[in-house]
């Protein structure tokens, strides 16, 4: 089950992901008895993210490893609303899925693992090339972690995965994908604005929201984290044991290891939806608390502190 074993584990396990064998192939039996279980973006982003954090140092097959990516990355896309053929591995111009939406809306994706243009050579051109980390290819792309998060609105805002699918599409068609913009725009602002009607549409937070959008949304792991990021950047170990020290004072579930902090930044992406500034941002391993919010966040932790106390007496 995913909530027990992570895709790394699967691979380790399988030894090889193949198409060898047909139903009974490695990959048919990826496919259906670990990546069906996943239900939702998140929990797919932090799989990803393990996936690709323990990449540089696996020592098993790195090959079954990348096609482990590309296979997450069509099951994002697949629990997002696409109908998704998963293209056979030895498949020509590096393809890794087709995502569809009905009968007029078809994507060839190419996800792949690489760090030069050498690596990327032979991808369709017309592909939608989606990559671990931004990588100046000499083509567009798309990075998992941005796509991730456009999956996550989609589920929580009930997007239509059309108009997602016609932004994501490749050609150049720019007025279907600035009218499919447009539309995801209006959709976007329309929904959140009727659940939270108190939250404004400057980007920037007042002191008045980001006091109540802590104190009175979040969760503590959450809270944890911008807490724990007041002083400098940390990386997700050093981030995760702040985290479950705060958790272990506030008497409260910790959370298990750096993983987890992929579903916290989803959280807090969800949260703000993309109307307000981002509070946390990630650089590479390290997290860090935009700079211009600290004052604001280290007089809540005082506050929170505070509060603490009293209830404690």
């Amino acid at each position: 089950m995913p909530a027990q074993i992570a895709s790394v584990d699967v691979v380790r396990i399988l030894g090889k992901l193949s198409d060898d064998g047909g139903e009974q192939s490695s990959r048919n039996r990826f496919i259906k008895e670990y990546l069906s279980k996943y239900k939702s973006p998140e929990s797919i982003i932090n799989d990803i993210e393990g996936l690709l954090d323990a990449y540089p140092t696996f020592e098993g097959d790195l090959e079954s490893l990348a096609r482990a990516f590309a296979d997450l990355v069509n099951r994002l896309a697949e629990i997002s609303g696409f109908s998704v053929d998963y293209v056979k591995y030895s498949g020509r111009e590096k393809i890794t899925g087709i995502w569809k939406v009905g009968e007029d809306v078809q994507i060839r994706v190419a996800a792949i693992i690489c760090t030069s243009f050498e690596e990327a050579k032979g991808v369709a051109r017309n592909a939608l090339l989606i990559l671990p980390e931004a990588t100046d290819l000499g083509r567009p792309f798309v990075t998992v972690e941005r796509l991730g998060m456009l999956f996550s609105m989609i589920e929580q805002i009930e997007l239509p995965v059309s108009s997602i699918a016609s932004i994501l599409v490749t050609d150049d068609d720019y007025d279907k994908r600035i009218s499919s913009f447009m539309e995801l725009m209006f959709l976007a602002f329309k929904k959140e604005l009727a659940r939270k009607p108190q939250m404004s549409l400057q980007k920037e937070w007042t002191k008045e929201e980001l006091q109540e959008f802590i104190m009175e949304r979040l969760k503590l792991p959450t809270i944890g984290m911008l807490f724990s990021l007041l002083d400098s950047p940390m990386a997700g170990e050093d981030l995760v044991e702040n985290i479950n020290e705060f958790l272990k004072e506030n008497e409260s579930e910790l959370v298990k290891g750096p993983m987890a902090l992929g579903a916290i930044m989803g959280a807090l992406s969800k949260h703000y939806s993309g109307i307000k500034e981002e509070l946390v941002l990630r650089e590479g391993k390290k997290y860090r608390l935009a700079e211009k919010y600290k004052p604001m966040i280290s007089e809540i932790k005082t506050r929170f502190e505070s509060s603490k106390q009293t209830v404690d007496r």
